[in-house]
């Protein structure tokens, strides 16, 4: 009998309360609460719960979208398939989804997912964005299994792959890329050195938890002794002050700040990416293994989050003023302490930092486990002690979710829009990976 039969008006006596939470626990992933759910439910659970007792066509609750046909950040449903998700059926289960740091432009396209419905569009509306730490501490909440699904640079995610003490080893896969280039840069006042490898003998400022954990490969790319370096770790919100009096020559830190320390010092900055020494993937997406392996129909549940992802970013990348607005009135209103010069010169940064060349011609979050084996080759020797603690690539990334989630793809004159949006980041890029 479907449970469905069971409900009347709404109203149920105990003994069936007890009958129909006994199969409910047969039915919903664990960590559900029965009860609340039966409950919360009885309203509709006649009409749009459980497919195969209803045997009908599945045509609303799953969030279609087909009449959201204005004000929903620019997400046109038009691209799902009767709102069920690419890959068919909904799936209701609440996931945490992290970001690596604050609800800054940078980081902004997984609350837009949520906030406007891309990812209820696909049929997991229980995603949740939330706001991060640090990819080292959003490393190991997904790789400890605290949270199960998020953003963190790959780099950080290497260096803090053995764990400590208090951490254990990581446990994640890569699933998808949710930023094409790392954020790592260094940033240097060129009065006080000649170039990105005049370091020894400089004052640097680890602007960052992440950045911090990161530092030890810069000196190993360039072939620097990093014993001649002093270094100091500080907040993002020290580094301009500190550049511009001189009190460090260099940051080592995110790229989408140059803005901010271009604004309080008067003299010329060299920047070098840390894409100029290889192609190190930017921010995967991971998935906690133990919770990807329990996962019902994970390759289904991965994908759809992926899908409503990339279509949240392509938007993102082409409505600049609307994206900007949303993150100040709706997601972050501290936001709005920042100046226009401030937004819009992170927003450029980030515009050039999402994306690569292959992601022109392949499609958003284009990734290969060859590339994440070169990355690998690159951090992990320079990053750790033992570099074989960390899994190889075919052993770190899952791709089935990435091969079965929608190819979202910008048309020419929106790549070309995009690019312009960059401008300078572009070119210091594009001149940075030209050797490589």
């Amino acid at each position: 009998m479907c449970m469905s039969d069971k409900v009347e008006s709404g109203t149920m006596d105990g003994d069936r309360t007890v009958e129909i939470i006994d199969e409910l626990d047969g039915v919903l992933p664990e960590g559900v609460d029965r009860r609340k759910f039966l409950y919360g439910s009885l309203g509709t659970i006649g009409t749009a719960m459980f497919a195969g007792c209803l045997g009908g066509d599945d045509d609303d609750g799953n969030g279609d979208g087909d009449d959201d046909d204005d004000g929903n950040g620019g997400n046109d449903s038009d691209d799902g398939d009767d709102g069920d998700g690419g890959n068919g059926g909904g799936d209701d289960e609440e996931i945490t989804f992290t970001t690596p740091w604050n609800a800054e432009p940078t980081h902004g396209t997984a609350h837009i997912a949520e906030l406007e419905g891309y990812w209820e569009d696909e049929g997991v509306p229980g995603v949740d964005g939330e706001v991060g730490n640090g990819s080292d501490t959003e490393s190991q909440n997904i790789g400890v299994g605290n949270k199960e699904m998020g953003i963190a640079s790959f780099a950080t995610a290497v260096s803090v792959w053995p764990g400590d003490e208090d951490i254990d080893a990581l446990d994640m896969s890569i699933v998808g890329m949710a930023k094409a280039r790392p954020l790592l840069s260094l940033i240097y006042r060129t009065d006080e050195m000649e170039d990105e490898t005049d370091i020894e003998g400089k004052n640097i400022m680890l602007a960052s938890g992440f950045a911090a954990a990161t530092w030890s490969m810069y000196p190993e790319l360039i072939g620097a002794d990093g014993s001649e370096v002093s270094t100091e770790e500080a907040g993002e919100e020290t580094g301009p002050p500190a550049l511009a009096n001189n009190q460090v020559q260099a940051i080592w830190g995110s790229i989408d700040l140059l803005p901010a320390y271009e604004e309080a010092t008067d003299v010329e900055l060299g920047v070098a990416p840390l894409t100029q020494f290889g192609a190190i993937p930017g921010f995967p997406i991971w998935a906690n293994n133990g919770w990807y392996e329990n996962k019902e129909n994970n390759v289904e549940f991965v994908s759809n989050v992926l899908t409503g992802y990339y279509k949240a970013l392509k938007w993102v990348l082409t409505n600049e003023e609307e994206y900007l607005s949303l993150m100040q009135d709706e997601v972050n209103t501290n936001l709005q302490t920042w100046t226009d010069e401030e937004l819009s010169g992170q927003y450029q940064a980030f515009c050039a930092q999402a994306v690569n060349l292959d992601w022109g011609e392949e499609g958003i979050g284009y990734f290969t486990e060859e590339g994440v084996q070169t990355g690998l080759d690159a951090a992990g020797p320079a990053l750790l002690d033992d570099p074989d603690i960390v899994p190889s690539a075919s052993d770190m990334v899952i791709m089935e979710p990435y091969e079965n989630a929608e190819t979202v793809e910008f048309s020419d004159d929106e790549w070309d829009q995009v690019a312009e949006t960059a401008g300078r980041y572009w070119d210091i890029f594009e001149e940075a990976e030209s050797g490589n």
